[in-house]
């Protein structure tokens, strides 16, 4: 049925009081399987910020016509209309009212006639996309404009199928690799009382390197028999096939019907793919087939901004989940929604463990209690919520339930209301099919979480303590990711240990596997050059509000230095929330917040992939496998900044969640910036065990006659194997406190004696307190958490690292990039950036900090200017109380170098009154 439509907007509601099912052809011609925003049917919503522009948006009812011909060997058929993907419906069939459907998941189905007679028909059908229609579920990405927008339309399969009297309903494969079998299980429709004949099965194996064919399976049915469900066994053998994410071995099974219902024929056929598989859990592990693996998840929240919807067709899924998998994901969390069928079955070829979810993000059992100001929350709940969700739940494990990918399933997004109404319904899923993983929802109840009876795995931010709006209370040691809305919270931003986090506190006391939910959500600058992409449904009119910011605020020409310092500090953030989770014996799995950009909720620029699933450029597929892949080298050492007068030390750690163990020498090399090999050595061979973290043996370098101040590299590798991991690690000089030259004076404020010094010539570093800085803002290493419009009234600082130019002379014995990096951590959290509002508009400082989108400060951390006759360095990174730290003596000691030289000479002038403006007394 694919094919030019007649389609009508009704956006009054006034379509069924008026009869419009009556009428033909009228409206405008529209090609089906499509949208009205691809087909320019609708009107521009006015410009986003805080997601992309819909051009041609329409919400409402929508009516579809179309005439066609029932040919003659469809005489008194049974005659079923489909659509593979739509919104609320309903149908008439030759203006008479067929049904409605509102499943947003499933294919919606309507019986035309159960005898067609042949010749000219036509159908009408309505689809609404507004919320007065809506079925009765909380906010979800199914129907989001945040993500894949709120389209109207027909997607995927547009068909008629015309059947016998009975016909194949239903077919479900059960497979059971301990026994080396599969249960087929085969559901008849129609006259099946009355139907006496044969099923006949056939299963090859079609996309592995062997070919398999077990033996053909005839089953006879008698009459009566065809009432209940059929149940086969089919016999896989000594040489079946298991699927993985390894080996993604498919089988495709060919389902043959032939019989009779009182005198009449009737035939049919079905065709499934099913894998020979098990997920399952081993402690507090996830396994397929016996051996445990680690998720490596990607959240994934439908984005799709050129078209505004999913691809129905496998070769597009290839192509993104290709690009996807490059990056070592192995695991798809879709967040309340469901992707077509296309979808699972690439993933079932390219062996990626899915996780649909029903399009719900609300209560359940009853209505949430609001947590007072919590941004976060959502309590959408009704009277039939509970009943939809069940339906649609069913309709979603028999549409896609076949497919060996799907291995996880739950109900919806940080579901709230009633435990025991969400353990009732996951219990009711797991009796009709049990070949998945279940639990309630992800981060449900994320007030006070905790384990739930009866769910296989928990998927949580925290498993301990309370929260709401933004405050944590008891939370400390039950984390189990690295970052959260309240920058207060999460180690990466709170905690420096180095490579030596895990998270194996948070959880001690649980059972079950734990996924991290929705990890990272590290916030980047824009890449402005990607508005040019934005060519099909929606338009990036954010970017531009953005751009346009920017450039009042007079830093446009920073934009792109911008994206790259912030991007590069996001990446350094994500890598040690992965590896967190990879260090911690037990752990489950994450679902990382993103690997691609989300173009909603205030626009959340998280991923090192742009919302088009292009590379940003931050980083190669072959360089983010390193951490994030099968098997990962770790080293584990307790700070990142050392002296001369240390010995290096690390433990050499292996994770393996590769097929196999691993019995290959590691090798370990220690380089310097320009690439000299300063130390190297071979681990005493051990085997590394598979699924676990194998300890391979204790590093140590005697730092002594390292020329200092360097960063060295060590890499830890596999040799033969691709398996390397490499950490920076910084040196710096063995010695006491820097003490300041002649001529340079050193204060905590803007004192008299200070400006005196200035008016006279003199050389003055502030190190101002805070009480002195009535401009500045709390520091921070990491970026902004998510987007800052989200969440600003947690009052975040909003930052995002730090700007500057390695090469300039006041950085000189600080080794450092343009971006934030570990040595940065001390100088940057307990720093604190200054707002530069009142200084001239042209004036920059060394070190910058990098703002967001939203407020667009102007903010320094190391600045320089000629005051008077004087020359005045303000650093607002609290040396003065980092001075026992290796790396703030360092820093301290590069600026009093640089000012005791004669590089020191500020170019750009400030009057005292705009120095006082930024600095008190």
């Amino acid at each position: 049925m694919a094919g030019i439509w007649t389609c009508r907007l009704d956006p009054e509601n006034v379509g069924i009081a008026e009869k419009w099912f009556e009428r033909k052809g009228v409206g405008q011609s529209i090609s089906l399987p499509g949208t009205t925003d691809e087909q320019g049917l609708g009107t521009e919503e006015p410009k986003q910020t805080g997601r992309f522009t819909r051009i041609h948006a329409y919400r409402g009812a929508a009516w579809y016509y179309i005439e066609f011909e029932i040919p003659e060997q469809w005489d008194g058929k049974r005659v079923v209309f489909s659509m593979e993907r739509t919104k609320v419906s309903k149908v008439w069939f030759d203006g008479d009212f067929i049904g409605g459907d509102s499943s947003l998941v499933a294919t919606q189905r309507f019986v035309l006639s159960d005898a067609m007679a042949p010749g000219r028909h036509s159908l009408t059908i309505r689809v609404h996309n507004g919320d007065e229609e809506r079925p009765p579920v909380g906010g979800n990405h199914q129907t989001s404009d945040g993500t894949q927008t709120n389209w109207n339309g027909i997607l995927g399969d547009i068909k008629l199928v015309a059947t016998d009297g009975v016909w194949i309903d239903n077919v479900q494969v059960y497979p059971d690799i301990e026994k080396k079998k599969a249960a087929v299980r085969i559901s008849l429709g129609g006259d099946k009382a009355h139907f006496s004949g044969k099923v006949v099965m056939n299963a090859c194996s079609w996309n592995s390197r062997r070919k398999h064919v077990p033996n053909a399976v005839v089953g006879e049915i008698r009459k009566g028999e065809g009432a209940d469900e059929l149940v086969y066994e089919l016999a896989m053998g000594d040489s079946v096939q298991l699927w993985s994410e390894f080996e993604p071995a498919l089988y495709k099974l060919e389902v043959s019907l032939d019989g009779k219902a009182r005198k009449k024929a009737c035939n049919d056929y079905r065709m499934v793919d099913f894998g020979m598989r098990r997920f399952h859990t081993m402690g507090t592990n996830f396994a397929i087939n016996g051996r445990k693996t680690f998720l490596r998840g990607k959240h994934d929240a439908a984005v799709f901004p050129h078209t505004g919807y999913p691809p129905m067709d496998v070769e597009e899924w290839m192509r993104i989940l290709k690009i996807i998998k490059s990056y070592g994901i192995n695991h798809i969390r879709c967040h309340t929604w469901c992707p077509p069928a296309a979808a699972f079955e690439a993933c079932d070829r390219l062996g990626i463990y899915m996780l649909p979810e029903l399009p719900h993000w609300g209560a359940v059992g009853k209505k949430s209690k609001a947590m007072d100001g919590d941004v976060e929350q959502k309590t959408d709940f009704s009277n039939e919520t509970d009943r939809y969700l069940v339906k649609e739940g069913y309709r979603l494990l028999d549409e896609f339930g076949n497919h060996a990918s799907f291995t996880m399933f739950e109900i919806g997004n940080e579901l709230g209301g009633d435990r025991a109404a969400i353990a009732r319904i996951i219990s009711l899923f797991r009796q009709h099919d049990a070949r998945h993983l279940y639990t309630g929802g992800a981060n449900a109840f994320l007030g006070s979480p905790r384990q739930q009876p009866g769910e296989d795995f928990w998927t949580t931010t925290i498993t301990g303590g309370k929260y709401g709006a933004g405050v944590y209370t008891g939370t400390e040691g039950f984390e189990v990711r690295s970052s959260f809305p309240q920058h207060k919270n999460g180690h990466v931003n709170n905690i420096l240990k180095g490579t030596d986090y895990d998270y194996s506190s948070g959880i001690a006391h649980v059972t079950v596997p734990v996924i991290s939910h929705e990890n990272g959500q590290y916030q980047m600058y824009p890449n402005y050059k990607e508005i040019e992409k934005f060519t099909g449904v929606t338009r990036a009119y954010n970017f531009e509000i953005y751009r346009e910011r920017l450039r009042e605020a007079g830093m446009l020409d920073l934009a792109e230095d911008y994206f790259k310092a912030s991007g590069a500090l996001a990446l350094l953030c994500y890598r040690e929330d992965f590896e967190s989770a990879i260090r911690t014996r037990g752990f489950g799995g994450f679902q990382v917040l993103d690997l691609q950009d989300f173009p909603g909720q205030g626009t959340a620029l998280v991923g090192i992939l742009d919302s088009y699933l292009d590379s940003k450029g931050l980083v190669t597929p072959e360089k983010f496998r390193e951490f994030c892949n099968d098997v990962v080298p770790l080293l584990r050492h307790k700070k990142f900044t050392w002296t001369t007068g240390e010995e290096f030390y690390t433990q050499a750690v292996i994770a393996n969640y590769g097929p196999d163990d691993i019995v290959e020498p590691v090798e370990w090399c220690m380089r310097e910036s320009d690439g000299h090999i300063i130390a190297s050595g071979i681990l005493p061979l051990k085997k590394i065990v598979q699924g676990d973290l194998t300890d391979v043996g204790m590093i140590s370098v005697d730092l002594s006659n390292v020329k200092a101040p360097q960063k060295l590299e060590i890499t830890l590798l596999l040799p033969g194997t691709g398996y390397k991991n490499s950490y920076s690690v910084w040196v710096y000089p063995d010695g006491g406190n820097p003490v300041p030259g002649t001529g340079i004076r050193v204060f905590n404020s803007l004192s008299e004696e200070a400006k005196e010094i200035l008016r006279e010539g003199g050389k003055v570093l502030l190190l101002p307190r805070k009480d002195v800085m009535p401009t500045s803002i709390d520091g921070a290493f990491q970026p902004d958490f998510w987007c800052y419009s989200m969440f600003r009234k947690y009052n975040p600082p909003g930052t995002l690292g730090i700007l500057c130019n390695p090469q300039h002379p006041a950085l000189a014995l600080f080794p450092t990039e343009f971006h934030s990096d570990w040595q940065w951590w001390r100088l940057l959290k307990y720093g604190r950036p200054i707002d530069m509002k009142t200084l001239p508009e042209d004036y920059r400082p060394i070190v910058q900090v990098i703002d967001n989108v939203t407020l667009n400060r102007k903010l320094g951390i190391l600045m320089e200017a000629k005051v008077g006759k004087g020359k005045l360095l303000i650093c607002s990174m609290d040396l003065q109380n980092q001075q026992k730290y290796p790396e703030g003596r360092q820093m301290y000691q590069s600026l009093l170098a640089y000012m005791g030289s004669e590089e020191f000479a500020p170019q750009k002038e400030l009057k005292m009154s705009e120095v006082e403006s930024i600095i008190k007394k």
